[in-house]
């Protein structure tokens, strides 16, 4: 294990109980950084992981170490978390804290730091790495990226509007095919895209990205196309 003292600045701590987790819980590993530390907890029963996990928890920066488990017994690991996460709080950790693992055992874990301990420390229950940040409720960008990332959306809602948009490319490539805009068509759909998007808009958008000259020209191909109507 590294030294006891905590590194400045830790924002999150992960304690993962990778015998009860094993890589499902290591789920969302890549979001990690240098504000984290995290801590696994392995045994003789589960001591491998995969390569690009473990890449992945260096190149973070965050703080990385091991404990493994010295003799086998029931809720062994669940003590090795108790009393790590005791000794972190008490070198002077006062972030959050995610307990990574699905045994119901940990629970009193969090019951203790969050309704008895003084001053008391939110600890969270997960399954996963992803779902420790996500419950984190961190007000930041991979908190809003993973939240935006689960949005759960209609699957024939998503299909016709995947099928619009390859509609709208192959519409744009034959229109514009054999000019000097050919290459920039990606552009051109990201320009006309959007519920919110009407002539004006378009048009507006079309002069600032492609200057006036240009700019215009490509608007009047799309307006004069008849599959391509920017609006009223």
């Amino acid at each position: 294990m590294i030294s006891f003292s905590v590194k400045q600045g830790v924002v999150m701590l992960f304690l993962i109980d990778y015998e009860n987790v094993g890589n499902a819980g290591m789920k969302g590993c890549d979001y990690l950084d240098a504000r984290d530390h995290v801590v696994v907890f392995y045994s003789d029963s589960r001591k491998n992981m995969e390569r690009r996990v473990l890449e992945e928890l260096t190149a973070s920066g965050c703080v990385f170490e091991v404990c493994k488990l010295c003799n086998t017994g029931k809720n062994a690991l669940d003590f090795y978390i108790a009393s790590r996460l005791g000794e972190l709080i008490g070198a002077g950790y006062g972030g959050i804290s995610a307990v990574i693992s699905n045994d119901g055992g940990v629970t009193a874990v969090r019951d203790y730091w969050e309704k008895r301990a003084v001053p008391r420390r939110r600890v969270l229950l997960a399954s996963s790495i992803e779902d420790g940040i996500v419950n984190g409720n961190e007000n930041n960008d991979r908190t809003g990226e993973l939240r935006h990332l689960r949005e759960r959306l209609s699957i024939g809602g998503f299909h016709a509007a995947h099928m619009e948009r390859m509609r709208i490319r192959g519409v744009l490539q034959k229109l514009f095919q054999g000019t000097e805009y050919e290459s920039r068509t990606q552009e051109i759909q990201n320009m006309i895209e959007g519920k919110e998007k009407n002539a004006k808009i378009i048009y507006l958008s079309s002069l600032h990205l492609f200057g006036r000259k240009c700019g215009l020209e490509i608007y009047q191909r799309i307006k004069a196309s008849g599959e391509l109507k920017p609006g009223p």
